[in-house]
């Protein structure tokens, strides 16, 4: 984990004072927040999550956990920004995945030369963000993940899939495309076979998303043993 925190701190040292739009996934990539140095936060960062599962449950959405550690609060007393990724009210997939891109793009707007950074994780079913494998239907993967000029997709997975099922993601154009730096970060013995399909030389995005990290502008895998 310290190599990718470490990672995490080049990356927001290197843009210094200018616009920073820092994405955040849930899960343990959540831990790497607490190594970030905080002389690097300033009114020049906005947080928001990098996908979400839509739910009003605090315990389940990722914004809501995020709002809870120490790193945001510390940042949010240093006047960062953020984006919103709570259900404040029931709204559709559709709407709110419309509502999250409308956001992302504002942003992009106001800043036009601002830089992108992630933390990604990667699933023991070989995910990232809230992108979920299809390998059983390609053509359904493409049609969610693979639109060219959409930033964010709201879908309804199935329990088989995950115990969240309603999901509102970034898509894959928007990782290869829009983030300058990322961090991804996976740990644990149950994740070794997804981390081995992400390094193979062969393989599909519809089996393991988490290939996209292959394609992505600068982003780096860290490996955990816990």
């Amino acid at each position: 984990m310290r190599g990718a925190i470490k990672a995490l701190n080049v990356c927001l040292k290197g843009v210094k004072k200018n616009p920073v739009l820092l994405m955040v996934s849930g899960g343990s990539s959540l831990e790497l927040l607490d190594g970030i140095e905080m002389r690097n936060v300033g009114k020049n960062i906005t947080i928001t999550a990098l996908d979400e599962r839509v739910s009003s449950d605090p315990a389940v959405n990722n914004f809501s956990q995020l709002v809870e550690t120490e790193f945001y609060k510390e940042a949010e007393r240093k006047g960062i920004d953020y984006i919103d990724t709570r259900l404040h009210r029931n709204i559709s997939l559709r709407k709110f995945a419309r509502k999250f891109e409308r956001g992302l793009r504002a942003w992009r707007r106001k800043h036009p030369r601002g830089k992108i950074m992630c933390t990604q994780g990667i699933g023991e079913d070989g995910h990232t963000a809230g992108i979920l494998p299809y390998p059983e239907n390609p053509k359904k993967f493409q049609r969610l993940f693979e639109k060219q000029n959409q930033w964010v997709v709201g879908y309804r997975a199935t329990k088989r899939k995950s115990e969240y099922v309603k999901r509102v993601t970034v898509t894959l154009p928007f990782l290869r495309k829009e983030v300058d730096c990322g961090v991804a970060y996976a740990t644990g013995p149950r994740k070794r076979k997804a981390v081995r399909r992400v390094l193979a030389k062969r393989g599909s995005l519809a089996k393991t998303p988490a290939r996209v990290l292959r394609e992505m502008e600068n982003v780096t895998l860290f490996v955990g043993q816990a």
